[in-house]
């Protein structure tokens, strides 16, 4: 059974920059597209098939480049656990691109419901939270449990932030503008103090429980037993 690689803490700091640099470089990109779009953009609050298509370039390419440049940078800053460089950064880029495809439909609800914001902070969410599964799935089979844990924890508290936010009298577009940095730096500390948690968990225990080969149910005994039978037969 594959041993798991302690994490130190320069590596946590290397995964902390990795998911500051992704986020940071999403929201510039936003910003990039509405400036360069703003000339066409109808004047007034009034919804138009443009404005529309603003909205939706914006988040495409704001997720887009957060999330591959989260990781490229972490395949390179962490090349051991994320030996798979191309593969990752690819797999990333097809769900992304995928994801924008599925959310245009919501976009044009969203619009229409006056929920915009609302939308563009779920796109995100979900294309930061999925690609983070395949980064942790990609990384090994063995401790793709550990990352998909430490993922779900990261968004859980990523949208209780939101909340706790929103309640508190901000404007759902600063929400939306700071998703980008605040939810990838969730997740990679999140994911960095789970990794150390766990690497004392089995230092002092010495059960490594979320290693995907453990057979803690019994599984392996009762398909041994299953295959004597039927050679027995």
């Amino acid at each position: 059974m594959t041993e798991k690689r302690p994490l130190n803490f320069t590596l946590f700091l290397l995964r902390l920059l990795s998911g500051v640099v992704g986020g940071v470089a999403g929201t510039l990109a936003t910003f990039v597209v509405y400036f360069i779009l703003l000339s066409v953009l109808p004047k007034g609050d009034e919804a138009t098939s443009i404005s529309v298509f603003t909205i939706i370039i914006m988040a495409f390419v704001g997720t887009l480049i957060a999330n591959t440049i989260t990781a490229v940078m972490l395949t390179f800053m962490d090349a051991q656990k994320y030996s798979r460089k191309k593969t990752t950064i690819t797999q990333v880029f097809i769900f992304n691109l995928v994801l924008f495809f599925l959310t245009i439909p919501l976009y044009m609800l969203a619009v229409a419901l006056d929920i915009t914001n609302g939308v563009v902070a779920l796109h995100f969410l979900l294309s930061a939270f999925v690609s983070m599964l395949i980064m942790e799935i990609l990384a090994g089979y063995e401790y793709s449990l550990l990352g998909i844990y430490s993922a779900a924890f990261g968004i859980f508290l990523s949208i209780s932030l939101a909340f706790i936010v929103l309640a508190s009298g901000a404007s759902p577009l600063t929400i939306t503008l700071g998703a980008m940095p605040t939810v990838w730096v969730i997740l990679m500390v999140v994911s960095g103090f789970a990794e150390l948690i766990y690497d004392n968990f089995i230092r002092y225990y010495g059960v490594d429980a979320l290693n995907a080969q453990t057979d803690l149910g019994g599984d392996k005994e009762i398909e041994a037993k299953e295959e004597d039978e039927e050679e027995e037969k």
